[in-house]
C-alpha cells in the first residue's frame, strides 16, 4: 500500500488515503491515515503516470533511428521523469525508412508496455506548413502510398497518424485510415474552415501541436474562424498542444487550457531533450541545435521541435498560470480518455498502477510503473542537485539570474507552506513542553546552526524570554559564527557531550535543522535527545532523510536544488529561517507573550525598544505617552504590568498578582478581571 497526504483523483486534489496494488493494478482505494507497513508520502502528491503522445526521442535517442536497446533504455530515463506512457513519434521520411523505424519500435513495444503505439507525424502534410520536415520527403495520401501503411505488417501498430487535410485525396484518406482504426490528427496544414470540417466528419478526431504550423485565429472571412479555434470548440476534436511555453506563447497556453478541458499537453520533443545546451545531433534529415531555453533549432533558425520533458512541461504550464489540477490532468486522465484508455491516466481500481509521487513544486520524487519503480527510488531531486537548465548560468545578463534566483525563492516557499501544518502541531508541542517548565534547544551546523542561534539570541528582546530558555547547539561552538569550523559538522560526540553538560532531559524540547537532513553533529544531537526522552523534530530540505525519520516531528521543506548546487545557504537557509521565525513566534503567541499583534513581554532594553513599549502601552491602554511611559517605570519596565495598572486602576503589586494567576497572560488576566466584574454585578442585582 501506498499512503498519500495528498492524491490526485479524477481531476481533482484529495486525501489523504491509501492505494493498494496488486498484479500490477489498482485493487482499492482506502481514505483515511496510513496503516501499518503503508508506504508513507507525508508531501506534494500522488498522481497517475504522464502520458505524452507526441513524443519524437530524449535523451540523445531518436525514436526514428534508435535500436532496440536505446529506444528501451530512453523510455526508462523517461519514466524516471514520470513519464510513464507515450506514443513514439516518427517525423517525414522515405517510406522504406519509416516501415524499418516502426519495426524496431514495434519490438520494442512488446517489451515496454508504456509503448501505446506509433505516431506518424508526417509524411501526408501541406509543404507551405512543413515546418521541420524535408519538403523533399513529403508525400500526396494517395492510394499507392497509403498502401504500406495498411498492408505493410511493420506499421501494424501505428495508432496515430497527423496529416494535411487540404491534400488531394485526404479527405478519403481520412475516411479510410479511420476505417483501419489508425487515429487521425490534423496538423502541419494550412486548411480553411470548410475542410475541416469536412476532415472532421471523415473521422479526424485530433489536432497536432495547436497554433504551431497551423493558420492563426481569424474573425471573419472564408478561412475563419482557423483549426486553432475549431481545435478548442468542437467537441469531436482533440486538441495536443506543446507545452514548453515557446512553441505557444504561455498566455496561449493559459487561454487554451482555461478554455478547453479537453486540451492535452505533450512535448513535442526530439533527441535532444535532456542533453546539455549546445548539443547537436541530425534529426529529420537535418541538424538540430539546443538552445539555452529548451528549443531545438535547425542552423537556419527554424524550429526543430522541443527539448523538455512532460514533467518539466507540467511545471511551465503551471508557471504560466494554468492550475495544477488542470495541467496535471492534461498529462493524465485527458490523453488517456482520448485514447479510450481507461485503465490509464487515473488512480482508480482496475487502472494499471502506473503512479508519480511529485514534490510540492512538481518535481519527480518517485515513480512506479505497474507497481513497481523502475528507476532507483532515491529522490530525483535535492539540495545538491545540479539543475541542468542552469548550465549557461555564469554567461548570463544579471537581470536573468536575480529572476532565476526570484522565481526559485517563489518555488520553495510553496514548499514550506506545504510544511505549515506539521510546523504549527510542532509549536503546539514545544509551547506545552516550555510552560510546563521545559527548554528548547536548537541544534545544527554551518548555515543551518548560524540561523538557530540567531533565533534563540532574538526571542530574548522581543519575547522577555530569560537566559537559558532556548538554546542554540552549532557545531564548532560560538567561535563557528563568525568564522567556519571545519570538519565541525561531522562530529557525532560532540553535540551529545553538550546537550549532557546543559543536562537535557524528557522535560526539553530539542529541534534538529540540516537542509540535507543527514548532518552527523545535528543526527547526533536528535538521537541523544530522543534517548532522554526530550521532544524531538527536525527541519530538513529533503526527502527521505535519518533526521526526518529519527522525529517525532520532522518539518521537511522539499525546496530542491539550489540556483548555485549545495549552496544550501539560499533556498534552503531562507526556508529555514522562515520556518523558525514561525515556530518560535508561534510558540511565544501561545505562551501569551503577544496581545493580538503586539508584543507584550518585549524588555526595553535601549531607546527604541523603549519607544515601542510606550507605544504598544499606550495604545492597549488607551492613554498618552507619558501616562504610558511613567507606568512603564513605576511597573519595573514590564509592560504586562503596566498595561494591567492603567486598564483595570490597580497598583503593581496587584497586577503582578493577576498576572501570576493566569499563568503570564495578559488576556486571560483581563477576562478574569471581567468574569469578576459580571459576578459581582449579578450578585448586586
Amino acid at each position: 500500500m501506498i499512503w498519500a497526504k495528498t492524491l490526485f483523483i479524477d481531476g481533482a486534489f484529495s486525501g489523504p488515503a491509501a492505494v493498494e496494488i496488486r498484479h500490477g493494478h489498482i485493487t482499492a482505494i482506502r481514505p483515511g491515515p496510513p496503516a501499518p507497513g503503508d508506504e508513507i508520502l507525508d508531501s506534494g502528491c500522488l498522481a497517475p503516470g504522464l502520458i505524452d503522445l507526441h513524443n519524437n526521442g530524449a535523451f540523445g535517442a531518436d525514436f526514428a533511428t534508435a535500436s532496440v536497446a536505446d529506444i528501451t533504455a530512453c523510455l526508462k530515463k523517461l519514466a524516471a521523469r514520470g513519464v510513464t506512457s507515450l506514443l513514439p513519434t516518427i517525423i517525414t521520411a522515405p517510406l522504406d525508412e519509416l516501415a524499418a523505424a516502426a519495426a524496431r519500435l514495434k519490438t520494442a513495444a512488446a517489451e515496454n508496455p508504456g509503448i501505446l503505439g506509433i505516431h506518424l507525424e508526417g509524411p501526408f502534410l501541406a509543404p507551405a506548413k512543413k515546418g521541420a520536415h524535408r519538403a523533399d520527403w513529403l508525400l500526396p495520401p494517395t492510394e499507392s502510398n497509403l498502401a504500406p501503411l495498411l498492408e505493410n505488417p511493420s506499421f501494424s501498430t501505428v495508432k496515430f497518424l497527423t496529416i494535411a487535410p487540404e491534400l488531394p485525396g485526404a479527405i478519403a484518406a481520412i475516411s479510410r485510415l479511420t476505417a483501419a482504426g489508425i487515429t487521425v490528427s490534423l496538423g502541419h496544414t494550412a486548411a480553411d474552415g470548410a475542410k475541416i470540417q469536412s476532415a472532421i466528419a471523415a473521422g479526424a478526431s485530433f489536432v497536432t501541436h495547436v497554433f504551431t504550423a497551423q493558420p492563426a485565429i481569424t474573425h471573419r472571412g472564408p478561412a475563419a474562424p482557423g483549426l486553432p479555434a475549431l481545435a478548442l470548440t468542437d467537441e469531436r476534436l482533440s486538441p495536443c498542444l506543446i507545452a514548453d511555453t515557446l512553441h505557444v506563447h504561455p498566455a496561449l497556453l493559459l487561454l487554451a487550457f482555461r478554455a478547453c478541458p479537453r486540451a492535452i499537453a505533450v512535448t513535442d520533443s526530439i533527441l535532444l531533450a535532456g542533453l546539455e545546451p549546445g548539443a547537436t545531433a541530425p534529426f529529420g534529415g537535418a541538424e538540430a541545435i539546443l538552445g539555452e531555453d529548451g528549443l531545438a533549432r535547425r542552423p537556419d533558425g527554424t524550429v526543430a521541435g522541443a527539448a523538455i520533458t512532460l514533467d518539466e512541461a507540467l511545471r511551465r504550464l503551471i508557471s504560466a498560470g494554468v492550475a495544477p489540477e488542470t495541467a496535471l490532468a492534461a498529462c493524465t486522465q485527458r490523453p488517456a480518455d482520448a485514447l479510450n484508455r481507461a485503465d490509464l491516466g487515473r488512480i482508480v481500481p482496475g487502472a494499471r498502477a502506473d503512479l508519480v509521487w511529485f514534490s510540492d513544486d512538481f518535481f519527480v520524487q518517485k515513480v512506479w510503473f505497474s507497481g513497481s519503480p523502475p528507476a532507483p527510488a532515491k529522490p530525483l531531486r535535492g539540495t545538491e542537485t545540479a539543475r541542468p537548465d542552469l548550465a549557461g548560468l555564469d554567461e548570463w545578463p544579471s537581470d536573468k539570474i536575480v529572476a532565476t534566483f526570484l522565481a526559485q525563492e517563489a518555488a520553495a516557499q510553496r514548499a514550506l507552506a506545504a510544511a505549515a501544518p506539521a510546523l504549527a502541531a510542532l509549536a503546539d508541542a514545544v509551547a506545552q513542553k516550555i510552560a510546563a517548565g521545559g527548554r528548547l534547544f536548537y541544534a545544527g551546523a554551518g548555515t543551518s546552526g548560524r540561523l538557530a542561534l540567531l533565533d534563540a539570541v532574538e526571542c530574548g528582546p522581543t519575547f522577555g524570554i530569560p537566559e537559558g530558555q532556548i538554546i542554540a547547539l552549532l557545531a564548532g561552538g560560538d567561535s563557528a559564527f563568525p568564522k567556519a569550523v571545519e570538519g565541525a559538522e561531522d562530529s557525532s560526540s560532540a553535540a551529545p557531550a553538550a546537550l549532557q553538560a546543559a543536562n537535557l532531559t524528557a522535560a526539553d524540547s530539542l529541534v534538529a535543522i540540516a537542509a540535507s537532513g543527514a548532518t552527523p553533529f545535528t543526527l547526533a544531537a536528535l538521537n541523544y535527545a530522543a534517548s532522554q526522552g526530550a521532544l524531538t523534530a527536525a527541519i530538513v530540505n529533503n526527502l527521505s532523510t535519518p533526521l526526518a525519520a529519527a522525529a517525532q516531528h520532522p518539518i521537511v521543506i522539499n525546496s530542491g536544488p539550489e540556483i548555485i548546487a549545495g549552496s544550501t545557504r539560499l533556498s534552503a537557509g531562507t526556508t529555514q529561517k522562515i520556518a523558525l521565525n514561525i515556530l518560535s513566534s508561534t510558540i511565544m503567541i501561545r505562551l501569551g507573550k503577544t496581545y493580538g499583534p503586539n508584543m507584550i513581554d518585549l524588555r526595553p532594553t535601549n531607546a527604541k525598544l523603549l519607544h515601542r513599549a510606550t507605544n504598544i502601552i499606550a495604545t492597549l491602554a488607551n492613554v498618552d505617552e507619558p501616562t504610558a511611559r511613567a507606568a512603564l517605570e513605576r511597573c519595573d519596565m514590564h509592560v504586562k504590568t503596566a498595561i494591567l495598572t492603567l486598564r483595570l486602576g490597580i497598583d503593581p503589586d496587584q497586577a503582578r498578582a493577576l498576572l501570576a494567576t493566569a499563568k503570564g497572560s495578559l488576556r486571560a488576566a483581563l477576562a478574569a478581571t471581567q468574569d469578576l466584574t459580571e459576578t459581582a454585578k449579578t450578585s448586586s442585582s
